[in-house]
């Protein structure tokens, strides 16, 4: 009967054991999957684009997809923000050509909505926050 005591005990320690070597697990997982922050950019073009009809869904921290345009005659290094599907417009010329590289070379890039601003200038409405996704 002992024996059995002490096995069940043993069974228990181990499990809980388990259960927290697996909780760590999962923490470095998430640890090691890092944003490292690149830049904040306001939406170039935002009035020419879905920006106006998509204003007022648009919520600080929404996620958004950037899209290298190498083929653009107007900027070779042009990179698309959408949302969801719908196109904002560009990340500024003056400040998208590492962000460019950084996506040619193959580098996971996202980009959430920093900040909104519906009474300002249409070019400064709307700032991007750009990331590096590494891990």
């Amino acid at each position: 009967m002992n024996m059995n005591r002490f096995d069940f005990i043993k069974q228990i320690f181990l499990s809980g054991a388990a259960a927290l070597v697996a909780k760590h697990a999962v923490a470095g997982a998430q640890e090691r999957r890092k944003e490292i922050y690149l830049n904040s950019l306001y939406i170039a073009g935002f009035q020419y684009y879905n920006g106006p009809e998509l204003e007022k869904l648009l919520k600080e921290n929404d996620k958004l997809t950037l899209q290298r345009q190498a083929e653009n005659p107007h900027d070779y290094f042009a990179v698309e923000i959408f949302y969801k599907s719908q196109k904002l417009g560009y990340l500024p010329r003056t400040d998208n050509k590492i962000i460019a590289r950084m996506m040619d070379q193959g580098e996971r890039l996202k980009a959430k909505i920093g900040s909104i601003a519906p009474d300002a200038h249409p070019f400064s409405r709307v700032k991007v926050r750009v990331y590096l996704e590494k891990g």
